[in-house]
């Protein structure tokens, strides 16, 4: 079976995840021309049918997946970049960072680390 989808109206990732996701009920191979994608699908012998609605309802769902990701990726890169800025820990020279055995009691292994050096 070979189908034709647009350049237009389909970006190629989608075409791509679109088609994988089929690899397991059939085998697929993909070819371009200057304006549609053209999709050769042959179906695995174990398997009994294969919709072409299928295939496009996937083609549909991806190229939004795909537009979706393109609308918001200003938005997750700015949400991951705040929240790797705040596990930044800024080295504050004035702890001392000489390796000394210090003794330890209960009190101090509880006392407030911010209170005790940061001044």
């Amino acid at each position: 079976m070979i189908f034709h989808f647009s350049k237009e109206l389909y970006p190629k990732i989608a075409l791509l995840k679109a088609a994988y996701s089929f690899t397991d009920r059939a085998y697929i191979h993909l070819d371009v021309n200057e304006t549609e994608y053209i999709v050769d699908i042959s179906i695995k012998p174990d398997e009994k049918e294969f919709s072409l609605k299928e295939f496009e309802n996937e083609l549909l769902f991806q190229s939004l997946k795909y537009s979706v990701f393109q609308q918001t990726k200003d938005i997750r890169k700015l949400i991951v970049t705040r929240a790797l800025a705040s596990t930044l820990i800024e080295e504050d020279t004035t702890i001392p960072t000489e390796d000394k055995e210090e003794d330890f009691d209960i009190d101090n292994v509880l006392e407030d680390w911010f209170e005790k050096y940061d001044s």
